[in-house]
């Protein structure tokens, strides 16, 4: 064994540190997150969220009705890297690095105060204030509340925990009480917050495991593989690899679900956005929509979503961080995670793209004749072609092939790529919801009919004349048709 020298003992100055862990990468969102993971940890049912705009004296208080603490325990819990990493821990617990607590309040406010109550214990609080820490220059914990009516809060209950951020400068700054900019500001992330906690936390609320009360208002969980969703979204066989368990959704196309539906099941960043991985811990949502490098996010995968769900015995093979928002696959699943994925995308392109369209005819009998195709050029730019093939385009050109032709060509030209782009960008449901009707309309019956009377005119025989019609687009659509072309 290798002999070592002591030399000095290097302590951390207080004032450096403590304002090193406000750069964790926190946002208020995340923070709070990691606050309620401390509340379930102590076997909390009820949380309750609650803040006030009152300009430099605005707070965020997360309370809970779990077991609380006693003062060692208390004292322990506002130590920063109070537990050791690599404890094994209950597959209850949310924490990991025993930094939760101080990091994600301090990354929002310079006062933390946590004040508890223990069943048959006095109720009892400390304080980190970094002001006074940096006048110190001492690593003091107080014994102070800037308001007795949290106190109050906790002691009226048979046992909890309150945790209150004051001096909220990363939110509110040095803002008087009358800057509605900043108001509003604070109030717009309190509601992101609120997205953030139905979706993070909603396994939980769910399964009724937890109720979270949002200025007293009870939060309603957001899943995001939208299983409340009428046609209901195809789910894959679980596969499992160790204490990994893997599971893809795919989502109905949204032109099935309604407007009012698309809106409120596309979540806070939109359907794009929301493609791509789960990853779940002890059921808390760490990683929400996200391809982890091993695929990209396009238009026609936004209809996948793969749950992941591993225990906490994962947390350093997948390189957890402090905040519980990153986590990176070990090499051994990445393959298995990149086959589950691509089948994802695969079926999600075939509903994205052909919107459920069918044809009615025998497999191999007739192929089906789209309107549109695309080409790529030498340059390879994709250009988009009306069909030639396509039985309306060859009649239209039979009867007048020069004319027809030229149309047909100055409308390739002048496909209006960059407008539908603009709107699709702008607000996609204004393609996204188009739903095709079941019945065809009266004109296009009429149509199929003229063209199935031109075909037996020209020799067709009447079964390959029908299967010709109903295998191009929009005719495969609608089987209906079949009963006129008589």
């Amino acid at each position: 064994m290798e002999e070592y020298v002591k030399a000095e003992i290097a302590k951390p100055n207080p004032k450096s540190t403590i304002n090193s862990y406000r750069s964790f990468g926190y946002n208020l969102s995340t923070a709070i997150a990691d606050i309620i993971d401390n509340s379930i940890s102590a076997n909390a049912d009820e949380i309750r969220l609650d803040y006030k705009w009152n300009g430099q004296d605005s707070f965020i208080s997360i309370s809970d009705n779990g077991t609380g603490m006693n003062k060692e325990e208390l004292v322990l819990a506002m130590t920063p890297g109070s537990k050791d990493p690599e404890e094994i821990r209950s597959e209850k617990d949310l924490g990991r690095f025993g930094m939760g607590l101080k990091t994600a309040s301090f990354s929002q406010c310079r006062r933390l105060t946590c004040i508890t109550k223990r069943e048959s214990y006095a109720t009892i609080k400390r304080c980190w204030d970094i002001d006074f820490i940096n006048s110190e220059n001492e690593w003091q914990l107080l014994d102070y509340v800037s308001d007795n009516s949290f106190i109050e809060k906790i002691e009226i209950q048979k046992s909890g925990t309150l945790v209150l951020w004051e001096k909220l400068d990363r939110i509110v700054g040095i803002a008087e009480i009358s800057n509605e900019n900043v108001k509003s500001a604070f109030y717009a992330e309190m509601i992101s917050v609120k997205e953030h906690l139905r979706l993070v936390f909603h396994k939980f609320i769910e399964s009724k495991r937890i109720k979270i009360f949002f200025q007293n208002d009870e939060i309603e969980p957001y899943n995001p593989f939208l299983l409340n969703l009428s046609p209901k979204p195809e789910m894959g066989q679980p596969e499992i690899f160790g204490n990994v368990e893997i599971t893809y959704f795919i989502l109905p196309h949204m032109s099935e679900i309604g407007k009012t539906d698309y809106e409120n099941s596309g979540g806070s960043l939109g359907w794009f956005q929301e493609q791509g991985f789960y990853i779940y811990r002890g059921d808390r949502l760490l990683v929400a929509g996200d391809w982890l490098g091993l695929q990209k996010k396009r238009d026609y995968s936004k209809l996948a979503r793969i749950a992941v769900n591993l225990s906490n015995e994962n947390d350093f093979n997948w390189h957890l961080d402090i905040k519980k928002s990153t986590a990176t696959p070990p090499i051994e699943i990445r393959k298995e995670l990149d086959r589950i994925a691509r089948i994802a995308i695969m079926k999600s392109a075939k509903i994205y793209n052909w919107r459920g369209q069918k044809t009615i005819t025998e497999k191999g009998s007739v192929n089906h004749e789209p309107l549109w195709i695309d080409e790529k050029t030498r340059e390879g730019i994709k250009k988009y072609k009306i069909n030639r093939k396509h039985p309306i385009i060859k009649s239209l050109l039979d009867e007048n092939s020069k004319l027809t032709g030229k149309a047909l060509k100055l409308l390739e030209e002048n496909v209006p790529i960059e407008l539908i782009l603009s709107n699709q960008n702008e607000d996609p449901s204004f393609h996204e919801l188009e739903k095709q009707t079941e019945k065809p309309s009266d004109d296009l019956i009429n149509l199929a009919v003229e063209l199935y009377k031109i075909n037996i005119s020209q020799g067709v025989p009447e079964e390959l004349a029908k299967q010709q019609i109903l295998s191009a687009t929009p005719f495969n659509l609608y089987p209906l048709i079949n009963e006129y072309l008589k």
